[in-house]
């Protein structure tokens, strides 16, 4: 039987069958639903209020949702069976963009596209002349080309009508060896390209003059796949439930790339359809939902994908809404763990041509940890989780407006808050510095227990113990409280914290370890990553995501996979050393060491 759902926002009429799932159904509707944990019932995320809908509350939403919140009508809505009709109102949505950061890491790039627009001259047919127009065309291009030329139906049917209509003169637009658009003499229309960045949780552009070299536009935005979960595991789980859901994290997806590009070019006042190609970096599995490959095998041992080659297909084929005959160029990635995004922060940060010891680290849901030596770069990946972008945090949020982005104990307790509004909740640098202060000023112990207030001693112990609320066996940090809501920091919180900081920090030990590189010898520490550059340095070493390394040779580069991305779109020498990168570096399986459990859980600890 189907029942009458209004869905407010967006004031939505849904008819939904009563057994159904609440958040499958809203999802299946179109409803955007935050729900990183996949529908778990583990990150909270995705509260509703319900009038009617169903009057049951499972022991999770018992467990785990305030007496004001039951009292309210909050409800899960992965715990939530449709009953009968009713209303589901949302929370506020935020729908400020996702907060980026791009490196360009400013090193001048030699201007060598693949995409190129050359002026062609051809002489007339004649009796004495009957080449085909297209042979005419091919014979004068392939020149400056070297190599045949090609081009499709649909622009071979309207090659005769241009050619003649432009007394045989005009503009061919070849993206490798390929015409893909013509243009009227002296036109000095855009060439256009853009380099994506197809991360767990955010999606980075940057469009590009292929005729300069420019970056005229960047933006971001949250992955749409977040709904399906937070992680990679959790979408290869919804993904396995059936080819039609593989299509439909495909589809989410380009849908959010498209989204992303129309404001790119809307921001630059440029035409999408003269963008002519992208080039696209991510983690191995995101680009197997890119192009709807079957990525079960990566989650299973021995974490073998389809596909770590790069690949070149047409725009179309994806339905990214660029150039009709636009290509794409998705870049090589190294193993099931290792994508082309941490091909592509070696690239952007030359490590495959160091002869030094340099650390890069791209911290994110997926962390991935980068080595160079001088017999060459190491890699690994780390299974951070979540916690940093916000993720199984009870007051955890992306950084948007009213989280919390860093945090200050002494002299007296002090935050910034994004938008400068009354704190929501806390996103993942201020959950690093705060985390940090409470150890350094001893709320937390070196294993990251909350005391109690009457063990907390010290210069600040009167300060941050009234902050300390302790309820039976349950403690949490009170950073921020008014008539209408607060924001806290639960024991829970901080051993989520703890398992994303003692993977980072395993993964770099052990990669030194294989090595045998100490800290000393490391030259330089490279934070990569639309979270790593926001990561207070000092903080990162007294909380122990870092070894201790001087805080000199710590830096920030941004979107390091955005760089490589950007090299790839501009050079095509670049893409050369790319397939050279992913065939050569080094990946070291970390799961399979005797050693990793040991040193993943001495690395749980606070402090170095």
């Amino acid at each position: 039987m189907k029942v009458n759902v209004r869905v407010v926002p967006p004031d939505r009429e849904l008819k939904l069958k009563t057994g159904d799932n609440l958040r499958t159904a809203l999802i299946e509707a179109g409803i955007p639903l935050d729900s990183p944990c996949g529908g778990q019932g583990t990150c909270l995320k995705c509260k509703v209020q319900l009038s009617g809908i169903s009057q049951k509350y499972t022991e999770p939403e018992k467990e785990k949702l305030s007496r004001e919140e039951l009292d309210g009508g909050w409800h899960l809505a992965c715990q939530v069976t449709v009953e009968e009709s009713g209303e589901v109102r949302l929370p506020e949505i935020e729908i400020s963009r996702a907060k980026a950061s791009f490196g360009l890491l400013g090193e001048e790039i030699s201007l060598q596209p693949n995409v190129r627009s050359l002026h062609f001259e051809l002489s007339k047919p004649s009796l004495k002349d009957q080449r085909a127009d297209w042979n005419r065309l091919a014979e004068y291009l392939e020149r400056s080309v070297d190599r045949p030329v090609c081009t499709d139906l649909s622009l071979l049917r309207e090659l005769s009508g241009c050619l003649r209509e432009w007394n045989f003169h005009g503009e061919a637009a070849v993206v490798g060896n390929e015409v893909v658009e013509l243009d009227p003499p002296a036109s000095a229309r855009d060439m256009l390209g853009v380099a994506i960045d197809i991360g767990t949780t955010t999606l980075a552009a940057a469009l590009a003059d292929l005729d300069t070299g420019k970056v005229v536009a960047l933006d971001a935005e949250l992955n749409p796949q977040i709904t399906f979960g937070a992680d990679v595991i959790s979408r290869i789980m919804y993904a396995q439930e059936g080819p039609e859901k593989r299509e439909k994290l495909q589809k989410e997806l380009v849908k959010g790339l498209n989204h992303l590009i129309m404001r790119l070019c809307r921001s630059a006042k440029r035409e999408r359809g003269r963008i002519f190609e992208a080039t696209v970096v991510g983690n191995t599995t995101m680009l197997h939902t890119l192009l709807g490959l079957d990525a079960r095998h990566i989650a299973l041992a021995p974490y073998v994908g389809g596909l770590n080659q790069p690949v070149d297909l047409t725009a179309s084929e994806l339905g990214l809404q660029v150039h009709p005959r636009g290509k794409v160029h998705v870049m090589p990635s190294i193993a099931s763990f290792v994508g082309a995004d941490t091909v592509a922060v070696i690239l952007a940060t030359r490590l495959h041509e160091s002869r030094v010891p340099r650390l890069a680290i791209d911290i994110g849901t997926n962390g991935e940890v980068m080595l160079a030596t001088k017999k060459g770069v190491l890699t690994a990946s780390t299974a951070a989780g979540p916690a940093f972008e916000g993720g199984r945090i009870k007051y955890g949020m992306r950084a948007v407006k009213g989280a919390i982005s860093s945090f200050q104990a002494t002299p007296a307790v002090n935050y910034s808050v994004i938008g400068g509004v009354a704190p929501r909740g806390i996103c993942g640098s201020g959950l690093i510095d705060l985390v940090a202060e409470l150890y350094r000023t001893g709320v937390l112990d070196r294993k990251g227990r909350i005391l109690r207030p009457e063990e907390i001693s010290g210069k600040w112990a009167e300060e941050m113990t009234s902050r300390v609320r302790v309820r039976e066996e349950a403690r949490e940090f009170v950073i921020f409280k008014d008539e209408s809501r607060e924001v806290t920091l639960t024991q829970q919180d901080v051993r989520e914290l703890q398992l994303a900081k003692g993977a980072i920090r395993a993964g770099v030990e052990l990669l030194m370890k294989e090595a045998d590189v100490s800290a000393d010898d490391v030259q330089e520490v490279l934070l990569a990553g639309v979270f790593g550059n926001y990561i207070n340095r000092e903080k990162a070493v007294t909380l122990g995501l870092i070894p201790p390394f001087p805080l000199e040779k710590i830096h920030f580069i941004g979107n390091g996979a955005m760089d490589g991305a950007l090299r790839a779109l501009l050079n095509r020498e670049e893409r050369r050393q790319a397939e050279e990168i992913a065939s050569s570096v080094q990946h070291i399986e970390l799961s399979g060491r005797p050693d990793f459990e040991e040193t993943f859980l001495r690395s749980l600890s606070f402090g170095n």
